[in-house]
């Protein structure tokens, strides 16, 4: 019997994420179900109704891009779960005592030591901390989708109460919303882009006050904000591009929405040290949305030649 694969997430009609009366995509592209699919080891691809191909998600060909800091951040997570090891009470004894185990069922190789046990034991600090980054990560974007769909008009009827740990982010999303000379007119809508065969969620389109048919792409971030995600900007803002109405200056809305800018909104789990005391949140806006679009193009087909056999025999 064949194995059926459920989509993680489907978006059955964007209009569904957009504000009554707002943008529209291009008859050709609009109203037409997205289903994401998402691997045990976290891959992601999407298909789209009408498409015979797979679009591959923007973060999984962002995702082979290293992230600089990263590796001393995955010491410095290895080193402060050592130390909560060796917090516990007689901590070294049981090591010692796990070694020498070792050593005695070991028929060769009998070099454990407690220094050896307490690294392997170590190891699991920077999973660990990634696992709760990305929950946290995931339950506040949850949380600001409930802000944001309020806000728009579109309430979800199963939003929940926040944990405290989650204030500040709140707290940090609606200073940003006072004071952004701008508003939300889409939340987690998700888009794709058929000539280059990707697609991603948007976290928010904003439209500036001074002028409602330029639109802004952001992206929510609670970690670090790390070159690639110009590159994931840049991907989203194509693809938004590519599904709206030619641009044209018109006054029609239908016909004059335009997409010259994107941003990350940054509101930190762990707030960085440097920040005022009253710093809820920062602002980083992609210098050339154009030139950082080409890096994932190159990321893409990256990922593709990856994929593939590199040698024959």
């Amino acid at each position: 019997m064949n194995e059926v694969i459920v989509p993680s997430k489907v978006q059955f009609n964007e209009q569904d994420r957009i504000k009554e009366g707002g943008f529209r995509f291009a008859d050709k592209y609009a109203g037409r179900k997205i289903s994401q699919f998402t691997t045990p080891r976290g891959g992601r691809h999407y298909e789209v109704e009408g498409y015979k191909f797979d679009f591959t998600s923007v973060t999984s060909i962002t995702g082979i891009v290293n992230k600089r800091g990263i590796p001393d951040w995955y010491k410095r997570k290895g080193i402060e779960k050592a130390i909560e090891i060796m917090d516990e009470p007689g901590a070294q004894a049981r090591l010692e005592m796990q070694a020498k185990g070792k050593n005695d069922r070991a028929r060769k190789h009998k070099n454990h030591t407690w220094q050896t046990q307490l690294y392997d034991e170590a190891k699991v600090g920077p999973k660990e901390a990634m696992d709760f980054a990305a929950k946290f990560g995931n339950d506040s974007h949850e949380l600001i989708e409930a802000i944001a769909l309020q806000d728009i008009g579109r309430p979800r009827l199963d939003a929940s109460t926040p944990d405290s740990q989650y204030i500040p982010i709140i707290e940090g999303f609606k200073a940003w919303l006072r004071h952004a000379d701008m508003h939300i007119v889409a939340s987690e809508m998700t888009v794709y882009h058929p000539a280059y065969k990707y697609a991603g969620t948007i976290d928010l389109v904003c439209a500036l006050n001074k002028d409602p048919y330029a639109l802004v792409v952001v992206d929510l971030k609670t970690g670090g904000v790390f070159d690639e995600a110009a590159m994931q900007l840049s991907a989203y803002t194509e693809a938004l591009r590519y599904l709206l109405p030619p641009y044209s200056g018109l006054v029609n809305p239908c016909y004059s929405y335009h997409v010259d800018e994107a941003w990350v909104l940054q509101l930190p789990r762990e707030r960085p040290i440097e920040w005022d005391a009253d710093k809820l949140y920062e602002i980083y806006k992609v210098n050339d949305i154009q030139g950082y679009f080409d890096a994932f193009d190159n990321a893409h087909k990256l990922r593709g030649l990856l994929e593939k056999e590199a040698w024959s025999s």
